[in-house]
């Protein structure tokens, strides 16, 4: 939908479905009305939402700087969000990849595949290789919980964060904001 109007300002989001609802209920609060929702041609998962409002409205100014801070927060709660348990997955994954080699190259010494360091080199990569399994059993739900924690409490200051800015918004824009 294009709107090719001087009196009216125009906004398409690209937003997750699941977040579409806040984020509508978000931007009306900058005097955004919603005009078209329509499913994402490229994702499932993913909606195209398309605003519009007064050109001109009171506070103007101040109410595009609030919406800023705002995108900025809901940026961020993107990003920690995406990367929620990157270190402990990758973490995983490298620790898993050198067990793996080192527990495999440890059974190819010792069944003499591999002959420079024998049996005692073998068993010494093996058992190596079988530590680092139990270290890594041991620490990484430590990580991935710490990190856990880490997202619920920044994203819980995220949202404050947004209501806080939502509400300022609103008592520029002359109208009530509903905490969510």
């Amino acid at each position: 939908m294009k709107i090719n109007n001087k009196e009216f300002d125009t906004l398409t989001l690209y937003v997750k479905k699941e977040k579409s609802e806040k984020i509508i209920e978000n931007y009306k609060v900058f005097k955004w009305e919603l005009v078209e929702e329509k499913e994402n041609t490229q994702y499932e998962d993913i909606v195209d939402l398309t605003f519009i409002r007064q050109h001109k409205i009171e506070n103007k100014d101040e109410l595009q700087l609030l919406q800023v801070y705002m995108e900025e927060r809901l940026n961020e709660q993107g990003k920690i969000e995406k990367h929620k348990h990157s270190k402990s997955c990758v973490l995983g994954l490298c620790l898993g990849l050198l067990c793996g080699a080192l527990i495999a190259l440890g059974l190819l010494f010792c069944f003499q595949v591999l002959p420079k360091f024998g049996l005692v080199g073998g068993i010494v990569l093996a058992s190596f290789g079988f530590l680092l399994v139990l270290f890594e059993l041991i620490y990484l739900p430590k990580l991935f919980k710490k990190e856990s924690v880490f997202y619920e409490n920044r994203s819980k200051i995220l949202e404050q964060e947004i209501n806080i800015i939502c509400k300022n918004a609103s008592a520029l824009a002359g109208g009530e904001y509903e905490q969510k």
